[in-house]
């Protein structure tokens, strides 16, 4: 079995925590009596949970005052839930996941945190100016998002002397590497492979707990 064909297998078969049911068989079909707009809304939400307001806008092409009246719409009625994360508010189909795994889908959606995250896991206890190469973003705008990702308690910011390093501890790679793969497919494509090890590992390291 080829590297990559072992972590899809990895990403298709993970079984969840107790944080939230599993996504791949309880995933809500949209009420009949939806119209058309809103099914779009609610389809695109149930296929990317953590997407946020100007993502549904412009992947959908809808005007954000039309997404805004209907996704209040479907909050109101239960069908689906959000939650604010600084500047963004994301939209999960209610019921589905964990607040932790909500967070870290949020997180995902967006471009600099995902890279971040990914290069954190790619190399854990990255300093700033490592993450600052790793993704072509300036100091600032690292720290920034840094400092929110610990905020949600996904990352944790640890402190020797006078090195600060940073590391993914709100979930783990095997969650990744199933979310990248079941809601961010373009993303997984160009990461597993560089991931391939870590991800890898990781599913060996589950399954000889197992065995215990």
């Amino acid at each position: 079995m080829s590297r990559l064909e072992a972590i899809r297998r990895l990403a298709t078969s993970r079984q969840w925590s107790d944080d939230g049911p599993p996504f791949s068989s309880q995933r809500r079909g949209p009420p009949e009596e939806l119209d058309s707009t809103q099914r779009r809304i609610y389809d695109h939400i149930a296929a990317h949970p953590g997407a946020h307001l100007r993502q549904i806008c412009r992947e959908l092409g809808l005007a954000m005052g039309d997404v805004q009246y209907h996704v209040h719409r479907l909050e109101r009625e239960g069908r689906i839930s959000s939650a604010r994360r600084g500047l963004y508010r994301f939209f999960y189909p209610s019921a589905l996941f964990g607040e932790k795994q909500r967070d870290m889908l949020g997180m995902l959606s967006l471009d600099t945190p995902r890279e971040l995250l990914l290069s954190m896991v790619e190399k854990p206890d990255s300093g700033q100016d490592e993450l600052a190469r790793a993704t072509g973003v300036s100091q600032p705008t690292i720290s920034w998002h840094l400092k929110r990702l610990v905020d949600l308690g996904i990352v944790e910011r640890r402190q020797t002397g006078r090195s600060v390093t940073y590391t993914v501890v709100g979930v783990d790679a095997g969650e990744i590497a199933t979310f990248l793969k079941s809601y961010h497919p373009s993303v997984w494509e160009r990461w597993s492979s560089r991931l391939a090890d870590i991800f890898i590992s990781y599913s060996g390291e589950r399954g000889d707990e197992a065995k215990k």
